[in-house]
């Protein structure tokens, strides 16, 4: 009895066991091992070599790659889904498209990218519902995959019977035709590119192994657009900075104080990367793509630096709250920049009068641009006013902006006139002193024809050339020193400073290494002095100024604090940095004035018109609108998440192409 009771029990559970198997292998999306797959065996020899033919065709023609899977269950999903899955775990890109055929569900799906054909999405769905969908019904497995091989290895027009000579030769006859093609191929392109650019914006800055799936032109480009991005952060938040430490001290703000150091220092290092790609020596791709990956690593580290500061920063600065008291003392600072306003319009006068244009290339336009900025602010303290004495439920967010947009416009417009004071005694002080310095070079020069009149002389060839560029610097000087004076010291101090080198390493004499120090003075004065010059014009100007302005000014800040390091244990290695120093920052100024001339025209047209009254604030990178609240905009509480960029509070920076085809049932 128990053997026939266990005998009847193993009967039930084989039987239940039968019912209940699946009679299809359902497949889990895979990673695909070669370009076809048959794990359904529905595949002859003779098919498989006809399929792999056309696939290979298809690649050689058109540099598409198709990839092909049979199974014969897609394990309960949709066509699409599990092909989008499968894809996925097989790494396809942008050049690969898919059919997958499940030959027991009857179910298929045909993925193609925009990118990787030139036809247009309803050819593609075309080629899926009148070539391959009928095949699947006969089925015909091997000539689904031949007609979808056929299909996207087409080009747009083909089939029409014209031969290729014959295109030719219309294309030839109609050439608007072939300007038309290039300007569609041209803009295709920068499409993609920008696509690609999108995409990149979406990923974490500051994972290097996330930025390795970026291509190198988007990485180029995503780089410049971070160093811009983080400086306008960076400077912006240094002035709200400034309010804040005058309104709740130093120990309240130290965090942030603290935030804005580390943040600086990081981006520093960016600058320093970039313009190891901005100079002249080739890189690898290997190596650019090192390069371009620090340079948005240390952006990104900067702004994030910014960002973990946002959120204590706007509890500090309730500007709901101070609103009313704020909006007072703005107006009181409008009254007090308006009342500078004639003496530097004078001031500029006198100096356009005394100086060539080319000496004040920096300050020319500050007074305009100060005008525009004290009206742009004046009209955000009446609109502040009114929201501040009539307060209604959401509109905050617009009293906050108000009140920062004026006080950004008027840090600007305060900075503006401040340097042209400074240029004014700059400017006059090198005037002053050029006497004395060619006096001194010349009494170098003389000395050096003592020294080569010497019948054994050390380094006799390198003296002489200096002496000779040295006589060159004065006779440029005298030329020229009346109407730049500034530029006159840099090539006099330059030369007086190479041949001082020389006649202190054949001399030795105490003389010779005065002159050397007196020569560094000078050298670091004018270094200096078109240092704060181009940084207050692109500080003024933000808005316009591109990044490879800012990385020649990065690296002139560089350069010159290398030598002021050097002041005291190596003069002439000082001077060299300091002349480095200012040649760096009058390339920043020249490459700043063309970002600016250029956003004048673009804003403006090339006949003056449009702008209006903000022109001021839309260079100086004043933006209503936004506050606090970063994505890529220039304050405090950044990320990368798209739009454009507001610097109108203190923060970080803030911050995709297509497929064609599907599937279903056949």
């Amino acid at each position: 009895m128990r053997l026939a009771r266990l005998f009847s029990v193993m009967l039930t559970v084989l039987a239940a066991g039968l019912l209940l198997a699946p009679t299809t292998a359902a497949e889990r999306p895979l990673r695909l091992g070669g370009y076809v797959t048959d794990d359904a065996g529905v595949l002859s020899a003779a098919d498989l070599g006809r399929v792999t033919s056309a696939i290979d065709t298809l690649y050689a023609d058109a540099r598409t790659r198709l990839w092909v899977v049979y199974v014969d269950s897609f394990d309960g999903q949709s066509a699409q889904s599990w092909a989008t899955a499968t894809r996925q775990r097989s790494d396809l890109g942008d050049f690969d498209a898919l059919l997958a055929v499940a030959t027991v569900d009857r179910a298929y799906a045909f993925l193609v990218p925009d990118s990787a054909t030139d036809l247009s999405a309803n050819r593609v769905d075309s080629i899926r519902r009148n070539d391959i969908e009928p095949a699947l019904r006969q089925d015909d497995w091997a000539g689904a995959a031949v007609a979808a091989a056929t299909g996207l290895g087409e080009r747009p027009g083909s089939g029409t019977g014209i031969s290729g000579f014959a295109v030719l030769a219309i294309l030839a006859v109609i050439g608007v035709g072939l300007v038309g093609l290039l300007l569609w191929r041209r803009r295709r392109k920068r499409k993609r590119r920008e696509a690609e650019f999108a995409a990149a914006r979406r990923v974490d800055p500051t994972d290097p192994q996330a930025l390795a799936a970026v291509s190198l032109d988007a990485l180029d480009d995503l780089s410049k657009a971070m160093v811009v991005e983080v400086d306008n952060a960076v400077r912006t938040s240094e002035h709200e900075l400034e309010l804040a430490v005058e309104e709740f001290g130093k120990e309240r703000t130290e965090p942030f104080t603290r935030a804005v150091a580390n943040a600086k220092t990081t981006l520093t290092q960016a600058f320093n990367v970039r313009q190891i790609l901005d100079d002249a020596i080739p890189e690898t791709p290997a190596q650019r793509r090192d390069l371009l990956t620090r340079v948005v690593v240390a952006a990104g580290k900067a702004d994030r630096e910014l960002e973990s500061q946002s959120e204590a920063f706007a509890k500090l600065r309730d500007l709901v709250i101070n609103a009313p008291s704020r909006l007072d003392t703005m107006t009181q600072q409008i009254v007090d920049i308006t009342a500078r306003l004639d003496a530097s319009g004078q001031k500029l006068d006198e100096l356009h009068r005394e100086f060539d244009v080319a000496a004040l290339t920096s300050v020319a336009g500050n007074v305009d641009a100060a005008k525009e900025l004290l009206s742009f602010a004046d009209e955000n303290i009446t609109r502040g006013r009114e929201l501040a004495n009539r307060p209604v439920a959401g509109q905050q967010t617009e009293l906050i902006d108000s009140v920062r947009a004026a006080e950004s416009a008027l840090l600007q417009a305060r900075s503006l006139l401040d340097a042209v004071d400074s240029a004014a005694s700059d400017i006059r002080r090198a005037a002053s002193h050029l006497p004395a310095a060619i006096e001194d070079i010349q009494n170098g020069i003389r000395q050096a024809g003592t020294l080569l009149a010497q019948g054994s002389t050390p380094q006799r060839a390198e003296l002489e050339r200096a002496r000779d560029a040295a006589a060159a610097a004065v006779a440029t000087a005298q030329r020229t020193g009346q109407v730049d004076p500034l530029g006159a010291f840099t090539e006099l101090t330059k030369a007086d400073a190479d041949l001082d080198r020389l006649l202190a390493a054949v001399e030795e004499a105490r003389e010779a290494a005065e002159r050397l120090n007196r020569a560094l003075d000078e050298a670091l004065f004018t270094a200096r002095s078109r240092v704060r010059s181009v940084s207050d014009f692109i500080d003024t100007r933000r808005g316009a100024v591109g990044p490879e302005a800012r990385t020649r000014l990065a690296e002139a800040v560089r350069q010159l604090g290398a030598a002021e390091n050097k002041r005291a244990t190596d003069p002439a290695e000082a001077i060299a940095h300091a002349n480095g120093a200012a040649m760096l920052a009058s390339q920043a100024q020249t490459l700043a004035n063309n970002d600016v001339h250029n956003a004048q025209n673009t804003f403006m047209g090339p006949h003056g018109g449009g702008g209006g009254g903000n022109m001021g604030a839309i260079l100086g990178g004043i933006l209503i609108g936004n506050i606090l609240s970063g994505g890529m905009r220039g304050g405090f509480g950044g990320g990368f998440g798209g739009g454009g960029f507001n610097p109108g509070s203190f923060g970080g920076s803030g911050g995709g192409g297509g497929m064609f085809g599907g599937g279903g049932r056949f």
